[in-house]
């Protein structure tokens, strides 16, 4: 009998071990949570920025009108891409919807990518600069959407 208080005390102790560990967990997954949901918000919000940007900058919409029907100059396409490469950080970091980018700039983005012209003008810009990060997150953005596109042709195949 002198041994079932300790016993008592015991089980109250891996009892109260237990539930805290419950809780702690318990927070820890809830938090999880609310930072995924939290991030999917802010990669919608990020992406909206961007359409938004790109309907509504008079520069960037008078690119886009013109482009690819004429030939850009070089401080358009620097205009251009640099856009670009901004959304390419964002989708590098995770910060941006890319399935969403895809649909609704992708065409702009790939048919960018694909021009040998706008190419040259970033091969020239690395080597003037002695730099060859000029413009790499658009060009990993580019080649993500178009090993995307590439993808569903694949899959929807007849």
């Amino acid at each position: 009998m002198a041994s079932l208080p300790w016993v008592v005390l015991l089980s109250g102790l891996v009892g109260a071990l237990v539930g805290a560990t419950a809780a702690i967990l318990s927070q820890f997954v809830a938090d999880w949570l609310a930072r995924k949901r939290e991030l999917g918000r802010f990669r919608v919000q990020s992406f909206e920025r961007f359409r938004r940007e790109f309907s509504e900058d008079a520069t960037l919409r008078a690119i886009a009108t013109r482009y690819p029907d004429d030939r850009l100059e070089n401080k358009e396409i620097e205009d251009y891409l640099g856009f670009f490469e901004e959304i390419g950080i964002y989708a590098d970091r995770d910060l941006v919807d890319v399935e969403l980018v895809d649909l609704i700039l992708g065409d702009a983005i790939t048919e960018c990518y694909e021009d040998r012209d706008i190419m040259d003008f970033v091969r020239s810009v690395r080597q003037e600069e002695g730099d060859s990060s000029y413009f790499e997150f658009f060009e990993k953005l580019a080649a993500k959407l178009v090993a995307a596109r590439n993808q569903r042709r694949l899959r929807n195949r007849p």
